[in-house]
């Protein structure tokens, strides 16, 4: 760790010098002056007249003097701050653990940012360091550290398998843990968003920009006959290219499909394929590109689950309008015995069954047809995907009981009840004479969204295929109190299970394994993201000023004053000789 100046510009002041060794050598250089007598002069030399011996200047000792009394001005002024004896002050490194920063492995942008830290913190030591993971969600990452064998111990955690790296989330977490005192390292593969502001964070990117074949979307869904396969390959790259696209079976290990694939500059292609009944774990692979996370994705065989259901309303056309649509959603089947949905009139009892919910249909005299602005609660199931754009919607205008769910402005249309057992009540409001909404594309997706929603709350997994990043949600017949996760990779992990579910965030691509008691459930993660795929805006560059005030002030020691009292004590003694200093001749 090196001394530093705060004012490099100051040192121009070193231009002093030879200009004041000029002027004593002009001032005592010999010169040939003839005269009639020397009797007149007190001290009489002869110059020599030249020779082979080479005459060195004769310098006084005050030249000396007043040459180290500039020199040391200069420095005052330049702002020497030298290391100080405790070290450097502590560092937090901010680590993008996307998986962007695997590309182009062996030498990622994630192995040159870990040969740039250790690089950095030998020419200047730290206190201490800590390291802070930019996932999804920003952690700490073990203890604070100060040897380089700690520190490459914990950035083996350092694995870039995340979906994104949320880093300004990070940054925030670091600045708030380490205090006034610590400085900020972002280690990324992409430029800052916006201008650093001035202060303790430093930002070095190590990426590089490369052309990237990933998929970006990839659903496997069940149908009537065998499962659909969706498929979305994108080319991340400034030219058209070509790319083959192979979809195999594990187990057994046979290619279901073979295609070449063409795609324009930054285009995506999609392929949707019928997979035969029984189809086990699928798998689509695109040829090798820079980043292999994202060149390849299992699909599980989706789960059908099935939701039976009883209509129990007066009105022929309202029957007649749920029936449809429980019909065309492929997972419903009607029952007598025990159903998991019961549709009813306003004033029937619904049935006192533990596993079934009610939907309660209010068919009011006084009502009115509303046509919008419609209120969705988006954070519920019912309304995911749902549109009500040009939708008339007849109902009376009273309050209702439950949490609204749709509204049509302070009038509430839809409502959930949930009781304490964890049964739902459904309140739908609806004159059909004075509505379009059973003739519209919004009742379809609404009767969906029921049935999808009530069968999620059945065992088994909600979905056997999840994003990296996301959460699989699985629901047990018991409650074990915990499961077991076998992650890819062979890492083993516990969840607990609250009111017989378990949520299990996917933290890395692959195919994880749940056990709990005797049951068991698998689902695959796979990297899905095209903005984390896109490598055409990596690059590499450092923003953020090395030295400034606050590295100044915790990390050096201003010595400033020292060069001062130093000139000052020289130029003391340099008065002194002047004024000691006998006359050495006299005018003629």
């Amino acid at each position: 760790m090196l001394p530093v100046l705060s004012t490099p510009l100051a040192l121009l002041g070193f231009a002093a010098l030879p200009a004041l060794a000029a002027i004593y050598y002009l001032h005592t250089r010999s010169r040939l002056h003839p005269v009639s007598s020397l009797l007149l002069w007190t001290d009489a030399r002869v110059a020599p007249d030249g020779g082979r011996q080479v005459d060195r200047p004769r310098l006084p000792l005050v030249f000396w003097l007043e040459l180290l009394v500039l020199a040391l001005l200069a420095l005052a002024a330049a702002g020497v701050h030298v290391p100080a004896t405790t070290g450097a002050g502590p560092l937090i490194v901010v680590l993008d653990d996307s998986f962007s920063m695997r590309a182009g492995a062996p030498e990622s942008p994630r192995k040159r940012a870990a040969e740039a830290l250790l690089d950095d913190l030998h020419r200047v030591p730290r206190s201490s360091v800590r390291f802070v993971l930019a996932g999804d969600r920003p952690q700490i990452l073990g203890e604070a550290v100060s040897h380089t064998s700690e520190i490459e111990h914990l950035l083996e955690g350092w694995t870039c398998q995340t979906a994104t790296a949320r880093l300004d989330s990070a940054v925030a977490l670091a600045l708030e843990f380490g205090g006034e005192s610590a400085r900020v390292l972002v280690l990324t593969d992409h430029a800052p968003e916006a201008p650093l502001k001035e202060g303790r964070v430093r930002w070095w990117a190590l990426g590089s920009a490369a052309p990237n074949w990933a998929f970006v979307n990839a659903s496997r869904t069940a149908g009537p006959r065998g499962d659909r396969l969706l498929i979305e390959v994108a080319n991340l790259a400034p030219e058209a290219r070509s790319t083959t696209l192979r979809i195999e079976e594990v187990q057994p290990a046979r290619e279901l499909r073979r295609s070449e694939l063409k795609v324009g500059a930054g285009e995506t292609q999609r392929l949707v394929l019928e997979l035969p009944e029984a189809t086990g774990t699928v798998r689509a692979i695109v040829d090798d590109s820079e980043l292999d996370i994202d060149n390849s994705a299992s699909l599980l065989a989706a789960a059908r689950k099935s939701v039976t259901y009883e209509v129990r309303l007066a009105d022929k056309e309202l029957r007649s309008a749920f029936e449809r649509a429980l019909k065309a959603t492929g997972t419903a089947v009607p029952t007598n015995l025990r159903p998991q949905l019961v549709l009813v009139d306003g004033a029937v009892v619904a049935p006192d069954v533990e596993d079934s919910w009610a939907v309660r249909v209010l068919r009011e005299p006084e009502a009115e047809a509303f046509t919008g602005p419609f209120v969705l609660d988006r954070a519920h199931p019912l309304t995911d995907g749902l549109s009500l754009t040009g939708v008339v919607w007849g109902a009376g205008k009273g309050p209702l009981s439950g949490s609204p769910v749709v509204m049509a402005g302070n009038v509430p249309l839809l409502t959930d009840t949930e009781s304490a057992t964890g049964r739902h009540e459904v309140q739908l409001r609806l004159r059909p004479d004075l509505s379009t909404l059973t003739q519209s594309p919004a009742w379809p997706a609404l009767v969906w969204n029921l049935v999808h929603w009530r069968a999620s709350f059945q065992p088994g997994l909600q979905r056997a295929n999840v994003r990296l990043g996301e959460e699989a949600v699985w629901t047990l017949n018991t409650s074990p109190g915990s499961i077991e996760v076998t992650k890819p990779g062979g890492e083993r992990s516990t969840v607990p299970v609250y009111a017989r579910r378990a949520a299990i965030r996917a933290e890395r691509p692959g195919v994880y394994s749940l056990r709990g008691g005797t049951e068991s459930a698998d689902f695959a993660a796979n990297a899905l993201n095209r903005d984390e795929s896109d490598l055409t805006k990596c690059v590499t560059g450092r923003w953020g000023d090395e030295l400034n005030e606050t590295t100044l002030r915790n990390d050096y020691r201003d010595v400033t004053a020292w060069f001062v009292l130093v000139a000052l004590a020289i130029a003391t003694l340099h008065v002194r000789l002047l004024a000691r200093k006998p006359a050495t001749g006299a005018n003629p």
